[in-house]
């Protein structure tokens, strides 16, 4: 058929001739500007989808990008990828390094080898042309023997590409655990919102961004060494001269593409942070499912559009970037593949064709020189090639390593000491004061109408919890507790009571420093001696024993870590996992004894792993969280409603067997039959803004015969309050006092911790 229509062409009239050539001329030229046209209204499509997403993220939290993506290949990109590297590849003696290397020395085999298959091939023609057929059988053998160490090598070089992948992921994600599970940088990233996605980012971000750098390497270093040894392999059959002409066609070809490039790093990236908001949606259906079961119908279905104008986004945007793609590839395949193997043979031709019949050589060298050039030109235009389109991957990978490094960046922030924390907390503040939703923020050193102006904040470590003038707003900038201070003594427990959303928990939050501390001094006992529960206990994947033992990691973690992990375990915690023996589980199932949970040691043993949360209703994991706390006998419990699902029976008997553990609690709780475990009492009162101060004291009466068994010889009679300090630092507060400072009393012997 091809040669019917070049027929046709040449008997055609020169007139008719030019006519075909002017029309396929300006049919390209429209071809091209309508190509123009849908790339610039493809790219404006995707800026308003992306300002669509921007606008949908609220003002707190979710870190906002003003005007478009900018990620380039520049000394920043290159900034940021050498501090990945120098985290991947630590030393030169390094198993990275060794792997790198061992790449390096398979890549420089594999040109070898080629060159040396190019020669066996062409020698092969030139005795088949000559008819030489003994010679001809011998490269055969030759050919099928070389076939072998060439099969290992490149089988090598993919296993080796993975292995490296491997290793930088291990060494990325690991590091990245070591940060993010460090001064609770994964609490501030979640809750105060100082990192978005940050799940998609430690696993499927760093997991391109590993086989993103080593693919990188073996399409950069081998495409290189081809290009230098076959250029000189080349230079015996056809000189210098034509091969620059060749690689000054490329650097055209380079410069072409990449002025006709679309944004790959900025659409890679945009395409994760799209995937991530999906991801993200279907995440907050899945932990707020209870929620928005109860006002379904119709939350079912709101949550269903919800997610499909995410899916939308996403796959409108894939799409267009996949539309930008591939014209893309339609120019690099043919100026860099086909109409460079063009450019090639002419090149190759050319001295040929102008040299003296006479010196051009017999059939048979011609043959060889011929079939040797044409796959070591092959082979380096294929190298060329391959650099010039590095900067696709070179663009995509500054895509990964910009979120990479962002999201190490914002870690190493995270892990930082309360001033980031803080930060986070003024940047809300100063956001919803703007937009009228919370009152004006007061720093620590700005007097607060009618009281001196607060200390700087503080914390101190002691033997007791102690408040002293604290200061509390929510991360929404509300005022929630001025001049806060009371003390807890061993064995004088103190109850927080009062409306919902006053700050109970807030205060709680800013003990254990997860919320920095605004204002005040804390103080609090050494670490391992405070123990705290919330109201939805944190059940851990692993068995029975294992939910007790928590904070401890389960058994099955414990044994398969590395003597690195176990060191740093032992360093942090200071405590080594006990054991396994009998006399462990006999105090264990004295735990679930306590709080009526030993059937489920006769239901489930000791050793089954269940989904705990399934298994067990609310007030079951209330009372394990308890058993948790039995066995770990802190000389502090933080109690957070951590007893709301309970029978008023059961708390009843949790608390008093806090009592006999020797347990001093700091609690929250409604019911006021809880009130004779307690020696006093915090009354929150939600109204700091009119009071001044948001809560004020009780002081407890002995339990006496009203309370449990074991309650009266637990507790005493109050000592003197600690006074809380008002416009001249006098006293202030209902009563004789304001806070309550309670005194020691005699306590039962307690467990070591």
């Amino acid at each position: 058929m091809a040669g019917d229509l070049q027929t046709l062409l040449q008997s055609l009239p020169p007139a008719r001739k030019r006519f075909i050539a002017v029309a396929i001329l300006a049919g390209g030229i429209g071809i091209g500007a309508q190509v123009r046209k849908l790339v610039r209204h493809t790219q404006q499509e995707q800026r308003a989808l992306c300002a669509e997403v921007e606008a949908s993220r609220g003002p707190g939290g979710t870190r906002r990008v003003s005007g478009p993506m900018r990620i380039a290949v520049d000394k920043r990109f290159l900034r940021r990828l050498l501090v990945i590297l120098s985290i991947c590849v630590p030393s030169p003696w390094s198993r990275e390094a060794g792997l790198i290397l061992a790449q390096g020395c398979l890549l420089v085999s594999r040109t070898l080898l080629t060159d040396y298959i190019s020669r066996i091939e062409g020698y092969c023609g030139s005795t088949l042309v000559s008819q030489q057929f003994p010679k001809f059988w011998r490269a055969l053998v030759a050919f099928a023997g070389i076939g072998i160490p060439a099969a290992l090598v490149n089988s090598g070089l993919k296993y080796m590409q993975k292995q490296i992948e491997l290793a930088f992921q291990q060494r990325l994600t690991t590091f990245l655990h070591a940060q993010y599970c460090s001064n609770r940088a994964y609490y501030a990233a979640s809750t105060l919102g100082g990192l978005t996605h940050a799940d998609q980012r430690i696993t499927e971000d760093v997991e391109k961004f590993a086989a993103s750098i080593s693919e990188l390497y073996a399409h950069t270093f081998k495409p290189l060494l081809d290009v230098v040894l076959f250029t000189r392999s080349l230079s015996r059959t056809m000189g210098y001269q034509g091969q620059f002409a060749l690689y000054g066609y490329y650097m055209a070809v380079a410069y072409l593409l990449r002025a006709i490039s679309p944004p790959l790093a900025a659409m890679t990236a945009q395409e994760a942070a799209l995937s991530g908001a999906f991801r993200a949606a279907h995440q907050r259906l899945v932990t707020c499912s209870e929620e928005v079961a109860f006002n379904d119908p119709p939350a079912g279905a709101a949550e269903q559009l919800v997610l499909n104008q995410h899916l939308r986004r996403l796959l409108r945007y894939t799409g267009l970037s996949a539309l930008l793609r591939g014209i893309q590839q339609v120019a690099d395949g043919y100026f860099v593949k086909y109409f460079a193997s063009v450019t090639a043979l002419l090149v190759y031709a050319m001295p040929i064709y102008f040299a003296d019949p006479a010196t051009r050589g017999s059939q048979g060298e011609l043959t060889r020189d011929y079939i040797r050039s044409m796959r070591l030109l092959q082979n380096t235009s294929r190298g060329v090639g391959d650099l010039i389109l590095v900067y696709k991957r070179v663009t995509g990978l500054a895509s990964h390593t910009s979120r990479v490094s962002e999201l190490l960046e914002q870690v190493a922030r995270l892990v930082g000491e309360d001033a980031e924390h803080r930060e986070l907390f003024r940047k809300n503040v100063s956001v919803n004061h703007f937009l009228g939703l919370s009152e004006p923020y007061h720093a620590p050193g700005e007097p607060v109408a009618g009281y001196e102006p607060p200390p700087p904040p503080k914390r101190t470590q002691g033997d007791t919890l102690r408040f002293r003038r604290v200061a509390l707003d929510s991360p929404d900038g509300t005022p929630l507790i001025r001049e806060l201070s009371f003390e807890v003594l061993p064995g004088k427990s103190v109850l927080l009571m009062g409306p919902n959303g006053c700050g109970k928990s807030s205060l709680f939050r800013v003990l254990a420093g997860l919320w920095p501390l605004q204002a005040g001094e804390i103080t609090t006992p050494a670490k391992g001696n405070v123990f705290y529960l919330s109201q939805r206990p944190y059940l851990v994947t692993g068995t029975l024993r294992d939910q007790i033992l928590y904070p401890n990691p389960p058994r099955s973690v414990w044994r398969g870590t590395t003597p690195e992990e176990h060191s740093h375990f032992v360093t942090e915690a200071g405590w080594v996992p006990p054991p396994p023996s009998s006399d462990l589980d006999s105090s264990l199932e004295g735990c679930l004894r306590s709080v009526e949970l030993e059937y489920l040691l006769a239901r489930h043993g000791w050793d089954a792993v269940h989904n705990w949360n399934e298994v067990l209703s609310g007030g079951e994991k209330q009372r394990l969280a308890m058993a948790r706390l039995l066995y770990h006998r802190p000389q502090y419990a933080v109690l957070d409603e951590c007893t709301s699902a309970v029978s008023a029976d059961g708390e009843l008997r949790l608390y008093s067997e806090c009592l006999r553990a020797g347990v001093t609690f700091l609690s929250i709780a409604h019911r006021p039959a809880l009130k004779r475990f307690h020696s006093g009492v915090i009354h929150f009162d939600a109204n700091v803004s009119k009071t001044g101060r948001g809560w004020w004291s009780e002081t407890l009466p002995e339990s006496g015969s009203g309370g449990p068994p074991g309650v009266a010889s637990a507790l005493s009679a109050p000592a003197s309050m600690m006074p809380s300090y008002g416009p001249g630092g006098g006293a202030v507060g209902g009563g004789s006092t304001a806070a309550s400072k309670l005194g020691p009393s005699p306590r039962g012997p307690r467990a070591g911790n």
